[in-house]
């Protein structure tokens, strides 16, 4: 019966407390929504939003933030690389020019953009690489055996590292060098980043002068094409012919061999552009690459599949990290289903035990089983593991399950709902003759459904979610579940990767909840009105 009659219900002041009340439940429900929306679009984020507290990634709507994630991708986070892009001004033509010739460079005069940084788990670059793997390679195996390496998977396949800016670098002459700049020739414009005479030198420079500008001589600064230069990303070669002695150096033993026959990117850059507007080629001063225009205008011209790209990263790489350790899925769901099994079948037979057979200790008991909780789960942690590893279960589904098929809690919501049911039907069947196994099968558990269904999203929710105890006593990596791996993810993944990765991990809980709510309801109500 309602506390409130309709009548009542018409009154201005029932009207506003009413209000209030629903206002009150709406700010609650927020509360509660807010902190799971932030963390599913976090993992739509990177290392340069991922902790900016909006509920709305920027770099949906602000242009010059997608450019500034971007630059970030490409350049692997390197602020200095970023930082010394000369800001050019050029025509579109000129553009289309500075991509043809991008696309002609050799390998060796330019590096591979959209590496993994240090502090990420994935990129653009690897992905690519893979892929291009997988056409070559049949099996892992066969990569394994090419590039004496040990992969499990394809995704593990790392690019070879490459200094190409270091003149005393010479890399490791082998197949899988060899795979790589195939690879490399196949890149399209966007994933290109030349090596400029410019970058090299500001790199020359700041070795030299241990990356105190301060320390850089007068003439160094006075020669540099850059007026006034107050950091070693403004630093550029002088154009005007008057070397200092550190360019006179750094032309001597700072630039890689590739760049001793061929000229600088700047040279080359130059003759390039003269050509194509039809002039001589050697009529004109040096050009600086447009290499911050190109960058702003392809992300421009490809706004809508940067951003998609950018959106789905995280969570595409975490299913594919799921896949690659697929014994997790096929582990977390037998763990599951063995669980809600034991302890469906343990607790209600332990509670109609001590339902239908009272003796004078039951109180006892019940406060016994009771207790059990007052004790927070991993106190018996180090008990269990001990037992476990005399029993020689230790990495099977038995330590995994058998620790928890009896619980004190359940055993006394069971205990009270058996009471509740109508002795006069139990006397019925002792009438027909029917055995108490039979009854307990027949009668009293049908009539425990919904609160054997609350009881199995327990189970579920426990087995699910568990995974320091699963750690603890099924350490071989065969036996890991879906949450020891993404607990062992998250130590090295950024926050925004570690959000898709939980996200991804709640939606099997979400659903259970959202298919059973009407049985969870009936579960919980059912026993109270009882």
């Amino acid at each position: 019966m309602p506390l409130v009659g309709k009548v009542g219900r018409k009154r201005p002041r029932a009207r506003i407390a009413m209000a209030f009340v629903y206002f009150a439940l709406t700010l609650g429900a927020l509360t509660t929504i807010y902190p799971f929306l932030t963390m599913v679009t976090t993992g739509f984020k990177s290392n340069t939003d991922q902790n900016d507290n909006k509920l709305i990634p920027s770099y949906w709507s602000d242009d010059e933030e997608l450019l500034t994630k971007y630059l970030d991708d490409k350049y692997s986070g390197n602020a200095s690389l970023i930082s010394s892009i000369q800001n050019t001004v050029s025509s579109s033509n000129e553009l289309e020019a500075y991509k043809d010739f991008l696309n002609q460079l050799p390998p060796d005069q330019w590096i591979a953009g959209f590496k993994t940084p240090s502090n990420n788990v994935t990129s653009r670059m690897n992905v690519a690489w893979q892929a291009f793997l997988k056409t070559k390679y049949k099996t892992v195996e066969d990569v394994n055996e090419a590039y004496n390496e040990i992969n499990g998977a394809f995704q593990q396949v790392t690019p070879p590292p490459e200094r190409l800016e270091d003149p005393a670098w010479n890399p490791k002459d082998d197949q899988k060098w060899a795979d790589w700049i195939a690879f490399k020739k196949t890149l399209p414009a966007d994933f290109r980043i030349p090596i400029t005479a410019n970058r090299l030198y500001q790199e020359f420079v700041k070795s030299k002068y241990k990356n105190q500008f301060g320390d850089v001589p007068a003439d160094v600064i006075a020669a540099s094409a850059t007026k006034n230069p107050s950091e070693f990303e403004q630093l550029t070669l002088s154009r005007s012919g008057k070397q200092s002695a550190d360019e006179k150096a750094f032309f001597a033993s700072g630039v890689p061999k590739t760049f001793i026959a061929s000229g600088t990117i700047e040279a080359q850059w130059s003759n390039y552009l003269a050509a194509f507007v039809g002039s001589s080629a050697n009529s004109g001063p040096v050009v600086e690459p447009p290499i911050a225009a190109y960058e702003k205008h392809f992300v421009n011209e490809h706004q809508k599949e940067i951003r998609n790209e950018f959106t789905w990263r995280n969570y595409l790489y975490v299913l594919d990290y799921i896949l690659l350790n697929g014994r997790a899925v096929a582990n977390t769901v037998i763990f599951c289903l063995l669980t809600i099994l034991i302890q469906l079948t343990v607790n209600p037979m332990a509670a109609y035990a001590l339902s239908r057979f009272p003796m004078k200790t039951t109180g006892r008991i019940l406060l016994f089983l009771l207790a059990t909780m007052a004790f927070p789960a991993e106190v018996a942690m180090i008990p269990s593991f001990l037992l476990l590893k005399d029993l020689h279960l230790l990495n099977t589904f038995a330590a995994l399950v058998l620790p928890a098929a009896a619980s004190g809690y359940m055993i006394f919501l069971l205990k009270g709902f058996f009471d509740s049911l109508p002795q006069e039907v139990f006397e019925s069947g002792q009438i027909d003759g029917a055995p108490e196994w039979k009854m307990m099968l027949k009668i009293a558990f049908p009539l425990s459904k919904p609160v054997f269904g609350y009881m199995a999203l327990l189970a579920f929710m426990g087995a699910y979610g568990a995974f320091i105890y699963a750690f603890l006593v099924a350490q071989s990596r065969e036996m890991w579940t879906l949450m020891v791996f993404i607990y062992q993810l998250q130590l090295t993944a950024p926050k925004s990767v570690t959000m898709a990765a939980v996200t991804l991990a709640a939606i099997p809980t979400l659903f259970v909840f959202l298919a059973a709510q009407n049985v969870i309801m009936r579960g919980i109500v059912l026993p109270g009105e009882r």
